[in-house]
């Protein structure tokens, strides 16, 4: 990565030799006076000698002076060298300074990075949720450490989608056969009723028999649509509100403290009439378990303008204004809840709730209720209705009579079915039966 220049270090030069500016006068002056004194006692006595020998004499000093200038031309180079090499270990020592700083710098870079690594990027990855952003400042980190993070969030996210579809898969399976298992039950205990129809204590038995299978059939198909499966049933008719309601208390434990009231001329289409119901009875499960165990849980179905609603209202002790900010974005979908979520002690109900509000389109609320706890509001809009009816407009006596002969239909479609409906001896013509407080619906057909 580019990095400022470092500043330039002065490098002492180093002075010319003195020894070498006193030498070289020092030797000529002394071969000029041996020379010299030489000369001069043997010209007195041969000429010729003399003359011979004020040759050699020039010719030393002509190789003298030769001398002294390589040797001033060696001492220049010598002086360059040491310049030079002055100058290579000063850039050798600020490269190397670089080499430490930069080191050091992205060794903190990497650190800071692998700590965002590890406490934001990660987890989020493992979740299967969006992978926060590399850190601004890690922009300077090296092009082989930033690909080595990514590859990793990547196989890391790959690995833990590919078990957690290894993980889903079988919950659908295992929820699967324990549905089987409860339509199987119902099955047999319908048998047996319609075997021995004056026995009232095996009457009684059955009843409780079949209740149980149909928390276990819907505990089962709640876990199913966590695991992003929906229902695979489908009623035949359009089915009124209230019994949407009266058939979703049909599936929780205390339906006996259930009361519906409200308008029954509303109905809701066939293809959503069996997730209304889930729905319902999810919120009323919960309405009911906190609610004190004596008192009853309302359930009121009226007109709106946009559509219709259904109104769960619990006795309970409520939620503080935090908690119940995060249940209103659960129930209404807008903060989808997975299996992944639903903590060691599952609470399901609300996640279910607000996985259906998401994909049909049902809009649901939670606000303080009059009775002390919550009311849920299930807002089924005008498009989801049928032959919805504006707000005192409707024609009670038509509409219920057409909805009591559907469901009159629907109940003698299904009596002969692998699941059946048993219906009260004094129950009016074209209104599902009644077994002590609960009311029995005919169960919808499950599709193949």
């Amino acid at each position: 990565m580019p990095r400022p220049p470092s500043p330039p270090s002065s490098v002492p030069v180093p002075a010319p030799s003195r020894a070498a500016g006193v030498l070289w006068p020092a030797t000529l002056t002394v071969t000029l006076g041996t020379f010299g004194g030489t000369l001069f006692l043997m010209a007195a006595h041969r000429l010729a000698t003399a003359v011979l020998l004020g040759t050699l004499m020039a010719l030393a000093l002509c190789g003298f002076e030769a001398l002294r200038r390589h040797h001033r031309a060696a001492l220049a180079e010598t002086e360059r060298l040491s310049v030079e090499l002055a100058r290579r270990e000063a850039h050798a020592e600020r490269r190397d300074a670089d080499w430490h700083s930069y080191l050091a710098e992205q060794a903190e870079l990497m650190r800071l990075e692998l700590e965002h690594l590890v406490k934001q990027r990660l987890p989020a990855a493992v979740r299967g949720l969006e992978v926060p952003p590399p850190r601004p400042e890690s922009a300077a980190l090296a092009n082989v450490a930033s690909d080595l993070f990514e590859r990793v969030l990547r196989e890391v996210a790959e690995e833990t989608e590919y078990q957690e579809e290894c993980r889903r898969l079988v919950l659908v399976e295992l929820a699967g056969r324990v549905q089987s298992s409860a339509h199987r039950i119902q099955a047999t205990v319908t048998g047996l009723t319609d075997r021995y129809p004056d026995d009232p204590d095996l009457l009684e038995a059955t009843m409780q028999v079949d209740h149980a299978a149909t928390q276990q059939a819907r505990h089962a198909q709640s876990l199913k649509v966590l695991c992003g499966e929906w229902p695979g049933q489908q009623w035949q008719k359009p089915l009124a509100l209230v019994d949407v309601a009266r058939a979703a208390s049909g599936r929780i434990v205390d339906f006996q403290r259930i009361e519906v009231s409200g308008a029954p001329d509303l109905a809701v289409t066939a293809p959503l009439a069996e997730p209304l119901i889930h729905l319902v009875a999810e919120l009323l499960a919960n309405a009911t378990e906190y609610s004190p165990a004596r008192t009853s849980v309302p359930v009121t179905v009226r007109a709106v303008q946009k559509g219709a609603v259904i109104e769960v209202d619990d006795g309970g002790l409520g939620l503080d204004a935090f908690r119940l900010g995060k249940a209103k974005e659960i129930v209404s979908g807008r903060r989808p809840i997975g299996l992944r979520d639903v903590g060691e002690i599952p609470q399901t109900g609300l996640a279910v709730v607000g996985r259906f509000a998401r994909r049909h389109g049902f809009q649901v609320d939670l606000s303080p209720s009059p009775y002390g706890g919550l009311r849920a509001v299930v807002l089924v809009p005008v498009e989801a209705l049928d032959r919805p009816v504006e707000p005192g407009r409707a024609e009670p006596g038509a509409v219920a009579a057409r909805v009591g002969a559907d469901l009159a239909e629907g109940v003698r479609e299904l009596v002969e079915g692998v699941e059946g409906v048993v219906l009260d001896e004094g129950a009016p013509e074209g209104v599902p039966g009644q077994l002590g407080h609960a009311v029995v619906l005919p169960r919808p057909s499950r599709s193949v």
